[in-house]
């Protein structure tokens, strides 16, 4: 999320984001697939949620994990994120502002990285990648969703969407390239518009 446009834009849309059914279940089978495909006690782990808006994934990971950190270029996400945040009884939760094109992340500082539908938003997706793996502690897990290649109709307004979706196996070299291994790829979920279906692919890997 780079442009000022788009940031505008979704401090404009933070307070509704949670308000769309289809956008919270997405968020919840992305949550339920990584737990599944983790398939162990993650109650120790850290947690940063990229991309992390009003905190539809975070939230989901409360009470599961030992803490979180949430990212985000809007500040109005932020701060939805933060009041959302002190009604539940989860303390180890926050979300802070943080430009991914202009700013580094903590080297080895988390066991789980998720980020979910928000490389599309981003124009350098190997940097993007390249960040938050090197982020992840050693043995750590980076999960990414978003759409297959799509025809550009997904969004009823493009205006700072970099990407009409991805090429899954472009995506796997880039996973390898920032060195991580045990790979996979799979169609995660289908998102139904009046005029077409889309793809959601979750790919992951391992430090």
């Amino acid at each position: 999320m780079g442009s000022l446009v788009n940031k505008e834009r979704f401090n404009a849309l933070a307070m509704e984001w949670d308000t769309k059914p289809q956008r919270v279940e997405g968020a919840m089978v992305f949550v339920d697939k990584i737990i599944e495909t983790i398939n162990k006690d993650i109650k120790s782990f850290d947690l940063l949620d990229y991309g992390c808006g009003s905190g539809l994934v975070s939230f989901g990971f409360a009470n599961k994990v030992n803490s979180i950190v949430g990212l985000d270029n809007s500040e109005s996400m932020v701060e939805v994120y933060n009041d959302k945040a002190k009604k539940i009884n989860f303390n180890n939760i926050e979300s802070r502002l943080h430009d991914i094109n202009k700013e580094h992340l903590p080297e080895e500082k988390f066991d789980l990285v998720a980020t979910n539908m928000t490389m599309h938003h981003i124009k350098d997706i190997k940097m993007f990648v390249e960040k938050l793996a090197s982020s992840l502690k050693k043995d750590g897990h980076l999960f990414i969703a978003d759409l297959i290649t799509e025809d550009g109709k997904f969004h009823s307004d493009n205006t700072g969407v970099e990407h009409f979706g991805f090429d899954t196996e472009h995506l796997t070299s880039l996973f390898e390239d920032a060195g991580l291994s045990d790979i996979s790829c799979e169609i995660l979920n289908k998102i139904d518009k009046p005029h077409n279906s889309y793809e959601v692919f979750i790919i992951k890997g391992v430090k």
